[in-house]
C-alpha cells in the first residue's frame, strides 16, 4: 500500500545546531506510527514541518507521491495533515459543537447559524461513532471528553494524516484505555495515517504498527513494533553528553538535620497526587520527568501559583496548608517562571525589573509613594554585579540582553530579596547557549554551598541535573515516584524511570 505521506531527508537547524537531522519517512492507510524520544529529541519540530509551522532547510515533504511546500498552517491543512496539540485549545464557555465550527461557523445569510453549525458537528460525531454530548458548555465536561471534542474539531477537515500530541498526558486512568480503544477504531475504518507522538511505551506497544524513536534530531529507531522491545526504545532515548559536567564535591547536607521543604500531599487539578518529598539547606535537588509528568504543576502548588482543594507541607518548622504566592515570598521561598516572558517585563529598565520587588524598601516618600531613583540605580548596580550580568547601562530594556544574561537578572533579583531560604528555578537555562548555562550552573551550586539556601531545579534536560544536583526526584503522571541520591546516578536508570512511570 502506498505512502499517503512521505518525507525524504527533512533537516531544520536553528542556531548552527541540528534539530532534525536527515529525517526520513513514511506514514501509510490504516497505520499507527508512534513517534517517541526524550524531551528536546526534535518530535515537535518534526511535526512542525509537516503542519507548515516551519520550513525544512532541507529535504522534501511528498503527499500521495507529489511534493508539497507548506507556507504555513493552512495549506498543511487544505492538503490533508492535522494536529491536535498535547494542549487543551477549547473555549470552555463554547458547546462542543460551538468548539468543532470555531472558526468555520455556519452562516445564514449574514449571521451565523447555530443549527447549522450544530448539524455538521453531530455529523462528525456520528462518523467517528462517539457519544460525547455537544450542546453543554466544554468546562463541564471531563479532559477525555475534551480532547475527543478537539479531535473532531480536527477532523471537521478530512484528515490524511493526523498527528496526536502526548494525547493521554492530561487523561485520567480510567479515561485512557477507552481513548486507546477509540484510536484503533479510527485507524482499522478509517483510510487516515495517524502519529501517536508519546512517552509511555505502554501505550506505544499496545496501539502502534511502527515505531520511530529521535535522539538529538537523529532518527534512531524506525522499525515494525514486533520487531522493536521497551528496553531498545529506552536505550535509543538517551541523549549524547552535551552538558561539561561542574565540579560538585561530595557533600552531607541531610544527616542530623531537619529538612527546609517536607511535603506531604497535594490534591489539585481535580485529584490527588503523591508528592512526597524533602529538600534540605545547602542541596540542590533536580525534578525530573519526561513531558506532563506534573514537575512544575507540583512546584507550583507548593508556591501557591496553583490553586488545591488540600495541601500539606513543612516549611521551615511551620505547617502550612493554604497559601498564596506572597505569602511564601514573606515566608522566604521564591520561584522563578519557567518562560523568561512571564517572570521578566521585557519593555522596561534593567532596573525597573529589578527593582520591582522591593518597591517598598526603595521609597522616597511613603506618603506620596516616591521611589528614590539614586538608591534603585545602587541597589540595581549591586544586583547585576552580585550576579555577574553582562550590560551596557541599568537603563538599558532587559530584553537587549542576552538569554542567558536576563535569567541571571532574574536570578539575581530573586536572592537580593532579604530572609531569602529557598530557590525554586523552572527550567532555568531554556534557550540559552552553552557557555551562559555553565554559569547559571556555577551559580545555581555557589548559592545553595556559600549561602546555604536549598535550590529545587526543574529540568527536562537530564545531562544538566546530573551536573548540579544533590539529589534527583523523578516524576510521572503527577506523582513522585523515586529519588536518586548523587552517588546513585545512572543515567539510563533515571531515563527509563521516568519513561516507565514507576520504581525499577
Amino acid at each position: 500500500m502506498s505512502a499517503i505521506l512521505e518525507v525524504k531527508g527533512l533537516t531544520k537547524t536553528f542556531g548552527g545546531v541540528n534539530v532534525n537531522n536527515n529525517i526520513s519517512l513514511e506514514l501509510h492507510p490504516h497505520t499507527i506510527t508512534a513517534l517517541v524520544g526524550e524531551n528536546g529529541a526534535g518530535k515537535s519540530t518534526l511535526c512542525k514541518m509537516l503542519t507548515g509551522v516551519y520550513h525544512p532547510d532541507a529535504g522534501q515533504i511528498f503527499m500521495d507521491g507529489k511534493e508539497v511546500h507548506f507556507a504555513g498552517p493552512g495549506e498543511s491543512m487544505a492538503a490533508g495533515i492535522n494536529m491536535v496539540y498535547q494542549e487543551r485549545n477549547v473555549i470552555g464557555m463554547y458547546t462542543g459543537a460551538e468548539n468543532i465550527c470555531l472558526g468555520e461557523e455556519q452562516k445564514k445569510g449574514l449571521f451565523v447559524s447555530p443549527r447549522k453549525s450544530a448539524e455538521i458537528a453531530y455529523e462528525v460525531r456520528e462518523k467517528l461513532g462517539l457519544k460525547v454530548p455537544l450542546d453543554v458548555p466544554v468546562s463541564k465536561l471531563g479532559a477525555g471528553e475534551q480532547q475527543l471534542i478537539e479531535i473532531m474539531r480536527a477532523f471537521r477537515t478530512s484528515p490524511r494524516v493526523m498527528i496526536l500530541d502526548e494525547p493521554t498526558a492530561s487523561l485520567s486512568k480510567e479515561e485512557i484505555q477507552p481513548f486507546l480503544d477509540f484510536v484503533k477504531r479510527v485507524r482499522d475504518e478509517m483510510d487516515i495515517a495517524i502519529v501517536f507522538i508519546s512517552h509511555h511505551l505502554e501505550e506505544v506497544f499496545e496501539i502502534s504498527d511502527q515505531v520511530v524513536v529521535l535522539t538529538d534530531g537523529n532518527m534512531i529507531i524506525n522499525r515494525p513494533v514486533d520487531q522493536v522491545t521497551e528496553d531498545e526504545c529506552v536505550a535509543a532515548m538517551l541523549r549524547s553528553d552535551k552538558v561539561t559536567p561542574i565540579e560538585v564535591a561530595e557533600r552531607d547536607v541531610i544527616t542530623g538535620k531537619e529538612p527546609l521543604l517536607k511535603v506531604e500531599r497535594g490534591v489539585y487539578d481535580g485529584k490527588e497526587h503523591d508528592i512526597q518529598f524533602e529538600v534540605y539547606r545547602g542541596e540542590v535537588v533536580g525534578f525530573y520527568g519526561i513531558v506532563g509528568s506534573g514537575r512544575t504543576e507540583c512546584l507550583e502548588t507548593i508556591y501557591g501559583l496553583r490553586n488545591a482543594k488540600e495541601r500539606s507541607f513543612v516549611f521551615d518548622g511551620e505547617t502550612i496548608t493554604k497559601c498564596k504566592p506572597l505569602d511564601m515570598l514573606k515566608r522566604g521561598m521564591i520561584m522563578t517562571a519557567e518562560k523568561r516572558a512571564d517572570g521578566l517585563f521585557r519593555g522596561l529598565s534593567l532596573t525597573d525589573n529589578i527593582c520591582n520587588l522591593f518597591l517598598d524598601e526603595l521609597l522616597k516618600d511613603k506618603f506620596m509613594q516616591v521611589i528614590d531613583r539614586k538608591k534603585a540605580v545602587d541597589f540595581t548596580l549591586e544586583v547585576l554585579t552580585e550576579a555577574e550580568v553582562k550590560y551596557n547601562t541599568p537603563a538599558q530594556a532587559v530584553a537587549a540582553l542576552s538569554g542567558g544574561n536576563q535569567q541571571k537578572v532574574a536570578i539575581g533579583r530573586s536572592i537580593a530579596l532579604q530572609n531569602i531560604k529557598m530557590l525554586i528555578l523552572d527550567e532555568p537555562t531554556t534557550g540559552i547557549d552553552v557557555g551562559a548555562k555553565r554559569g547559571i550552573y556555577r551559580r545555581v551550586r555557589a548559592l545553595a554551598e556559600e549561602k546555604d539556601l536549598g535550590i529545587v531545579c526543574i529540568s527536562s534536560e537530564l545531562d544538566e541535573l546530573l551536573s548540579i544536583a544533590d539529589r534527583i526526584y523523578v516524576m510521572a503522571n503527577g506523582n513522585v515516584v523515586d529519588c536518586f541520591k548523587r552517588a546513585d546516578f545512572n543515567k539510563l536508570n533515571i531515563l527509563e524511570t521516568a519513561v516507565r512511570g514507576r520504581k525499577l
